[in-house]
């Protein structure tokens, strides 16, 4: 046998091969066999070469209980049980049909093979029958494996999906299903160059999400350029975001680059847009749909790559209702919508959040301070007007204030009812802890139905039932 100028013996060939391999002449007698073979039958091929197969077949190991057959014309294969024993093999089949035979079986020794008999061809002649003999159960038993790593890496990766979305990253915390499918959206847009538009309440944390979306975007480390809207005099916005040129104006000795071209190939954050000058709102838009500004005093175009993020506290669809914002820009800003819910529908992202504060206000303080249970029912229960930054500012003020270890629901009542610090002033002289309970819940009923109008819709907004709302509505004499 030939190889690219080689002569290898066909022994030499088949024993390198893991799977048995044996050859029958026309008489059934066998005339070859591999070591695989001879290790599998348990019988020196010295000794079996020359027997009639199934006698050699027959002084070795192997014997099958069960088989399934098929040959090439068959298409319903043949499935045998026996109940004894037995050693004929399938080459002779092979042979009488002079058509190659295959058989799935299951040996005495409970191994699964595959065996597969192949008439051998000379000149139109049947010489040989060459069989072959895959063991299949270390196979099978590493498919076994393999699917049920496959299906612990199913759960592992769900498992970690959960996790990723309780907490995607050390700056957003919350586990609030609104908060988990917002933080969902983010995972899809924050790698893209879409326009975001981020809204809701004052100190809900709009500048926090726009810096986790710049951190998973492609522009990480480029320029990220915030501009508060509200805090640029009207006069002075367009010079800001599109900069000028020398002797625009009076003062403008030297030309200056706006807020876009700062931003060039980063992310320009336009914070408190609802407040962008309307004269100015046509300009933007053109600097978001052409990607290019003039500059003020300027002749020429200046081409701008920038991932543009926008914020407000403000219904802009309102204001488009109103005309006081521009619908087709409204539009623009508006291609990936990002509302981020107040704190007082997020839940036990309440609890969450204040411990994260504790513990950041533990440490930069040097104090061990913690939250009784009923204080922490109490912030769960408050609707927080100021979002995460009055409950961040109410933790730090709780840490630093009074030596005591607990924050306790008395010391608690104290700040939230009044806003002040001095306790002398806020405390009812002789009251209980139960009295100002009572009173706090009293002023969040009253406020909850005063709001939603319906003892329904505030038992949804204080995650309560009707009823408890009904009862104690009735019980404080509260109207609305």
């Amino acid at each position: 046998m030939q190889f690219s100028g080689l002569s290898i013996e066909p022994q030499v060939i088949l024993d390198a091969l893991e799977d048995p391999v044996h050859i029958i002449d026309t008489n059934g007698v066998l005339v070859f066999a591999n070591q695989a073979w001879e290790q599998l039958i348990g019988l020196p091929r010295e000794r079996a070469i020359g027997l009639y197969i199934n006698d050699a077949i027959s002084k070795g190991n192997l014997g099958f209980y069960f088989s399934i057959e098929k040959d090439e014309d068959s298409q319903t294969p043949q499935v045998t049980h026996f109940d004894q024993k037995i050693f004929d093999s399938i080459a002779l089949e092979a042979l009488k049909k002079q058509k190659p035979v295959s058989m799935f079986a299951y040996s005495s020794a409970k191994n699964r093979v595959m065996l597969t008999s192949v008439p051998l061809y000379q000149e139109g002649e049947l010489r040989y029958v060459l069989t072959c003999c895959r063991d299949l159960t270390n196979f099978s038993q590493l498919c076994d494996t393999l699917e049920s790593a496959i299906e612990q890496n199913k759960l592992i990766l769900e498992e970690l999906e959960f996790y990723r979305n309780m907490a995607t990253s050390k700056n957003i915390i919350g586990q609030s299903p609104k908060m988990l499918a917002l933080l969902k959206t983010v995972e899809y847009v924050a790698g893209t160059d879409a326009t975001i538009l981020i809204t809701g309440e004052s100190g809900v944390g709009k500048e926090v999400l726009t810096n986790e979306i710049y951190q998973r975007s492609k522009r990480k480390g480029k320029p990220f350029i915030r501009v508060n809207c509200a805090s640029i005099p009207e006069s002075l916005m367009e010079s800001e975001l599109f900069g000028y040129e020398r002797g625009a104006f009076t003062g403008a000795v030297k030309s200056k680059p706006g807020m876009f071209e700062l931003a060039n190939t980063g992310t320009l954050l336009l914070d408190e847009v609802g407040e962008l000058p309307k004269a100015l709102q046509p300009k933007l838009l053109r600097a978001i749909q052409e990607r290019e500004i003039i500059r003020v005093g300027g002749t020429s175009s200046i081409s701008v790559d920038v991932r543009l993020i926008a914020a407000t506290n403000q219904d802009l669809e309102a204001m488009v209702q109103r005309g006081d914002f521009r619908r087709d820009l409204y539009y623009r800003l508006n291609l990936i919508p990002l509302h981020i819910p107040p704190l007082r529908e997020r839940g036990d992202d309440i609890n969450l959040l204040a411990l994260h504060f504790l513990e950041k206000f533990n440490g930069k303080y040097g104090k061990k301070k913690q939250i009784t249970e009923e204080a922490m029912q109490i912030m769960r229960d408050y609707q927080w007007p100021g979002n995460i930054r009055e409950l961040e500012n109410l933790l730090e003020r709780l840490v630093i204030i009074g030596e005591e270890n607990w924050i306790t629901a008395s010391r608690l009542l104290t700040i939230l009812g009044s806003g002040e610090d001095s306790e002398q002033q806020l405390t009812p002289a002789g009251a209980s802890l139960k009295e100002m309970l009572a009173d706090y819940e009293k002023k969040i009923l009253k406020e909850a139905l005063n709001r939603y109008g319906t003892t329904y819709k505030a038992a949804q907004a204080l995650n309560t039932s009707q009823p408890t709302v009904a009862r104690k509505a009735k019980q404080y004499g509260l109207e609305w």
